[in-house]
């Protein structure tokens, strides 16, 4: 019952990435609702303007990871509990695989910035809640959305493929984990 996994990417320039996937003001105002909003270095409210990052840069290389759940998974209903284990199992080690492969990239790409896909996870708890400086700076990134980008319209428009979400109990039949490469 393994998951079929697809790398997906497409390169967009930053002017045209500005004006039509980037909303800071709306997509920091949908962070504001996440319980990780505010505790952890990853998550707004930042000490800077995103604007500056995205302005940083000339272009954008997103780059993700379609996940198509099993059959006998799909066909599956699951409790609360278990719907989420189960996601967690499917996706966490396809987002460390896409993380390893943003930081490679971003190695070899000098001046570039890699972007996760979702919410850090380095440390388990984060030393902002402590009032403590990043524990591994050198690992922490942003992910597109933190940072107002429309991931939503990222994978619909220029990556072609459909979200779809848990309901019901029930997996989808697939997930995307959309992580980015910032390019000078």
């Amino acid at each position: 019952m393994q998951p079929k996994i697809e790398t997906l990417s497409a390169y967009v320039e930053m002017d045209r990435f500005i004006e039509e996937h980037i909303d800071v003001e709306r997509f920091l105002s949908c962070c504001a609702q996440c319980p990780s909003f505010g505790r952890t270095w990853a998550c707004p409210p930042y000490a800077f303007d995103p604007m500056d990052i995205w302005r940083s840069y000339s272009g954008i290389l997103l780059y993700a990871k379609k996940i198509t759940v099993p059959d006998e998974l799909c066909s599956a209903v699951f409790e609360k509990k278990e719907l989420t284990r189960v996601m967690m199992e499917l996706v966490d080690p396809v987002k460390r695989e896409l993380m390893e492969e943003l930081y490679s990239m971003e190695r070899s790409s000098a001046g570039s910035l890699a972007l996760s896909a979702g919410g850090c996870e380095l440390c388990g708890e984060c030393a902002r809640g402590r009032g403590l400086p990043c524990a591994k700076p050198q690992l922490m990134r942003y992910s597109v959305e933190s940072l107002g980008g429309n991931v939503i319209k990222c994978v619909t428009e220029i990556l072609k493929e459909s979200v779809l979400w848990a309901e019901n109990g029930r997996l989808p039949e697939h997930f995307i984990l959309l992580g980015a490469l910032l390019q000078k």
